[in-house]
């Protein structure tokens, strides 16, 4: 953006763009998650479970589906699809290793437990998640994590701050937060 398109863009008059219970047409795309690269290591089928890998830095990841039209209403029985690479950076196509999915509750509530992915060549630490829930398009997204040094040399250079989370520690387990609007 150039810097008098910017400067008059600061001078305009600031309206919400959300009215609570109502969705607003033509702002579909207000809140919806960044979309993102499958990665050639995608695998259909991953069996559906909530324990995705136990070898390596204990992670638990929770959050909510929400459709990105109104940012606030759940989106239940979605499914989320989540793989990633194992302890020494490498995604198994063989089997399900570090693969899984699970579904989310009626409040739109998903968790899932596994490791603290590493990062890899020059890529940061990364969760891939594809959500598919009846009614919405697909989405293919990933999870980065906040203070890797790895974010700002990815060669994708798509790690949307929407999509770095922060981790808090107790003990050894690490917990983040991802909310994904549909």
């Amino acid at each position: 953006m150039k810097r008098k398109t910017f400067l008059a863009a600061l001078s305009l008059p600031v309206v919400s763009a959300v009215i609570p219970g109502k969705e607003i047409p033509g702002m579909e795309d207000f809140c919806k998650t960044q979309r993102d690269q499958e990665g050639p290591f995608y695998k259909a089928d991953a069996p559906q479970r909530s324990m995705i890998e136990k070898d390596g830095v204990p992670l638990t990841i929770e959050g909510r589906i929400f459709k990105g039209s109104d940012c606030k209403s759940p989106v239940a029985g979605a499914v989320v699809d989540i793989w990633h690479c194992d302890r020494n950076g490498d995604y198994d196509n063989e089997g399900f290793k570090c693969r899984g999915m699970v579904k989310t509750d009626l409040e739109g509530r998903y968790t899932f437990s596994s490791i603290y992915p590493p990062s890899y060549g020059n890529r940061p630490r990364h969760i891939h998640v594809k959500v598919r829930a009846e009614g919405f398009e697909e989405l293919t997204t990933q999870i980065y994590f906040k203070g890797d040094k790895n974010i700002r040399n990815d060669f994708a250079r798509n790690a949307d701050a929407s999509r770095v989370i922060e981790l808090v520690t107790e003990g050894n387990m690490r917990k983040g937060h991802f909310d994904i609007y549909l």
